[in-house]
């Protein structure tokens, strides 16, 4: 076993991303093996939603303390963020994504994303390097 990475998602059984991110409490968090997709351990994660509640939802920091319990996960995938949510999980550098269905077939698909993403990182160093600019993780 290589790479992996975490995955929350927001589901109500378990099988499906079926709720929204400002109306789930609890995520379940995904460890998956970034070779070959298969989930390696998962576990529940209780979300403190007490600052998110009707109107006020996204006041007084609330999308930013949930983005810190969420702090280790690279993905969030829900029925629906919005945007205050994806802008406080993007500062924590957490890609969320939008989906409903089987949570497998998301799996999949994020798995997927992250591939061409590290393969179109790949490119892009090899090409600086061919154009003899220093990468710049050598030079921290």
């Amino acid at each position: 076993m290589g790479d992996t990475f975490r995955i929350a998602v927001a589901t109500t059984d378990e099988i499906n991303v079926d709720s929204h991110f400002g109306h789930t409490d609890k995520f379940v968090v995904f460890e998956v093996d970034s070779e070959s997709g298969e989930i390696i351990d998962s576990a529940f994660r209780d979300i403190d939603q007490t600052a998110c509640k009707g109107a006020t939802c996204g006041g007084d920091k609330a999308f930013e303390e949930i983005a810190e319990q969420l702090s280790d996960v690279e993905f969030v995938l829900a029925a629906r963020t919005g945007g205050r949510a994806s802008q406080a999980l993007a500062r924590k550098n957490i890609i969320t994504l939008d989906h409903v269905g089987p949570i497998n077939e998301a799996i999949a698909k994020v798995r997927d994303y992250r591939d061409k993403k590290r393969l179109r990182l790949e490119k892009a160093k090899k090409l600086l390097r061919d154009y003899g600019i220093e990468d710049e993780e050598k030079n921290v």
